[in-house]
C-alpha cells in the first residue's frame, strides 16, 4: 500500500477523518481558487485513462521544469515490467545532469541516490530484478539520452519551451507516464502491449504513441502555466534562480516505496511542497479532502526536515492556479484551531499511527 492507499480507507484515513474537524472550510478554499479561471478540457468524450495518463504526463513534464533529474518512477516500472535489468536503470538513472557528477561506484545506483537541500539522500542498495540485459534496452537508452539533449536545448529547468517543444515532450512523457503506471499499478497499460507485444519498437514509434488530441492538452496545460504567471510564481518560490537553474527537486522521498511527493520548490533555506492536480471539478469535497490530509502528511512525515518543508500547496493544472499555506497554517486550519500545543499533540498521534502502517506494510519511516 501507500500514504494514497491508506487515505482511502485505512486506520490513517480513519485518524484524519476524526481529528481534522476543519477539513471543510479548507476543502472549501480550494474550491473557491478556481472560481472565474477557464479549465483546459480535453477534446471531446475520454475514458479514465486518458485522465490519468494526462496526469502522470504533465507530472513528468512539471518534474523536468523544476529539475534535470532522472525520471525515477519510469524507471522503476520499466524494471518491474521485465523490459530492463535493475543494473540498466540505475546506470541510465546515473546519466542524467543532476547524478552525472556522482563518482563511479555512486552512479551505479543512482536510482537510489535523491538530490535535497540537505543533500544527497540515500535509500539503500537495490535488489536485482533477475533480469539480464535485454533486447529493449539499447533503444530505450536512446529515448533516454535524446530526451536528455531535448530538454537541455529546448526547455531547461525553469523554463518552457516553444509549442513545437512542448509537443514533442508530451510525446515522451506520455509514454513515460505509461512505464511510470507499472511501477504504482504493477500493470502495464495498452500502449505498451502495442508498442513491446511483439518485437523491440523503434524510438520514433514510442514517440508517436501518444494520441495527438493528447498531445494537443498537454501543450495547452504548458501554455496554462506561463498565461496565468505560475511559472513566475515557482521561480519566486525558488528564490528567482538564473536561467537554466534548478527551482528545486523532483520526486522527493518521504518514506521509501510508500510516500512520495510530486514536487519540492526551493530557495535553499526553505522549501514548498507542491502536489499537481488536473482534475476540471474542484467542488469534489471527499477527494479534495483527501489531497490536503495527504500533503500535510508528507509534511510531517520529514521528521529530520531534511526537505525543510515550511510550505505546502496544490497547483491546480487546468486552472493554472497555486494554492498554497504554511505548514503550521494547514495543519491549524485542518484542526479546526490556533494552538501550536494542539498541532504537535496531533503531529506526534499521526506519525505513531503512520508508524505502526508503515511497519506493517514493510516499509519504515527515515532515520
Amino acid at each position: 500500500m501507500s500514504l494514497t492507499t491508506q487515505l482511502y480507507g485505512g486506520e490513517l484515513a480513519a485518524w484524519c477523518a476524526d481529528r481534522f474537524t476543519g477539513t471543510a472550510a479548507v476543502v472549501a478554499l480550494v474550491d473557491a481558487a478556481t472560481r472565474g479561471h477557464r479549465p483546459v478540457r480535453p477534446a471531446g468524450q475520454v475514458d479514465g485513462h486518458h485522465w490519468a495518463a494526462i496526469g502522470g504526463a504533465l507530472g513528468l513534464r512539471l518534474a523536468a521544469l523544476v529539475e534535470p533529474s532522472p525520471p525515477y518512477y519510469a524507471l522503476y516500472g520499466l524494471v518491474r515490467a521485465g523490459l530492463v535489468s535493475q543494473e540498466w536503470a540505475e546506470a541510465q538513472a546515473g546519466e542524467w545532469p543532476t547524478h552525472a557528477q556522482l563518482p563511479a561506484a555512486q552512479r551505479r545506483r543512482s536510482l537510489e541516490l535523491r538530490p535535497s537541500p540537505s543533500g544527497w539522500l540515500d535509500l539503500g542498495q537495490p535488489g536485482s530484478n533477475g533480469v539480464a540485459s535485454t533486447p529493449g534496452e539499447p533503444v530505450l537508452a536512446d529515448l533516454m539520452e535524446r530526451t536528455r539533449r531535448y530538454i537541455a536545448e529546448h526547455a531547461p529547468a525553469g523554463q518552457l519551451g516553444t509549442p513545437g517543444a512542448e509537443a514533442a515532450l508530451a510525446r515522451v512523457f506520455w509514454v513515460l507516464s505509461a512505464f511510470e503506471d507499472v511501477y504504482r499499478t504493477g500493470e502495464a497499460a495498452a500502449v505498451l502491449h502495442e508498442l513491446f507485444g511483439s518485437a523491440v519498437p523503434t524510438v520514433d514509434a514510442m514517440r508517436a504513441a501518444a494520441p495527438e488530441p493528447a498531445v494537443a492538452e498537454l501543450v495547452e496545460l504548458a501554455r496554462q502555466l506561463h498565461t496565468t504567471g505560475s511559472v513566475a510564481q515557482l521561480r519566486r518560490l525558488a528564490g528567482n534562480p538564473a536561467t537554466g537553474r534548478p527551482l528545486g527537486h523532483a520526486a522527493p522521498v518521504f518514506v521509501h516505496h510508500w510516500a512520495d511527493g510530486d514536487l519540492l520548490i526551493s530557495d535553499g533555506r526553505a522549501s514548498t511542497l507542491l502536489d499537481v492536480k488536473t482534475v476540471i471539478r474542484t467542488d469534489n469535497a471527499e477527494r479534495t479532502a483527501r489531497w490536503l490530509w495527504q500533503l500535510l502528511g508528507y509534511a510531517w512525515l520529514d521528521i529530520t526536515d531534511r526537505w525543510r518543508i515550511r510550505t505546502v500547496g496544490l497547483y491546480l493544472a487546468r486552472h493554472g492556479v497555486l494554492v498554497t499555506w504554511s505548514t503550521d497554517e494547514l495543519a491549524a486550519r485542518l484542526l479546526g484551531e490556533h494552538r501550536g500545543r494542539q498541532r504537535e499533540q496531533a503531529r506526534a498521534e499521526f506519525l505513531a499511527a503512520a508508524e505502526r502502517v508503515i511497519t506493517a506494510e514493510g516499509a519504515r519511516l527515515p532515520a
